[in-house]
């Protein structure tokens, strides 16, 4: 993968997370793990946009420090990313729909709810993951 497939990832990404943060919006009286999960993926997206600015500017920081990070790890972390907002947004998207709180729409977010934090534990590593390349790239 070139530089400028990564850089359409990452753009790809960062419309995904804020796609997933409208549809999080729209749950009407969701349980608080709705705002935690908004809090992460605010944070992937803050991470993804330095992610942006690095390689932006890739060709002005120095070949020993760049030569550090891998663009097939940052490739690798992209693909995990995507997949994972995925399957988030396939599992919050139904929810978002319901106009009114029901008995029936508290208990299927209680259904969705484990897999939500599932894919948020995701997020948090892959976010770790992307702040390690770039606190390598400064250092």
């Amino acid at each position: 993968m070139d530089p400028l497939n990564v850089i359409s990832s990452i753009t790809g990404i960062i419309t995904a997370a804020v796609q997933v943060s409208n549809l999080l919006g729209q749950i009407k009286d969701a349980p608080t793990l709705v705002s935690a999960v908004v809090t992460e993926v605010d944070h992937i997206q803050l991470i993804f946009r330095a992610l942006q600015t690095f390689l932006d500017r890739a060709t002005k920081v120095p070949g020993g420090r760049a030569a550090l990070i891998q663009l097939d790890d940052i490739v690798v972390i992209l693909t995990q990313t995507v997949l994972v907002f995925s399957e988030l947004e396939s599992l919050v998207s139904p929810l978002s729909k319901q106009v009114k709180t029901s008995y029936l729409a508290r208990l299927t977010w209680t259904k969705v709810q484990l897999g939500v934090e599932r894919l948020v534990n995701q997020l948090q590593r892959h976010k770790t993951s992307l702040t390690l390349l770039l606190q390598i790239i400064q250092w």
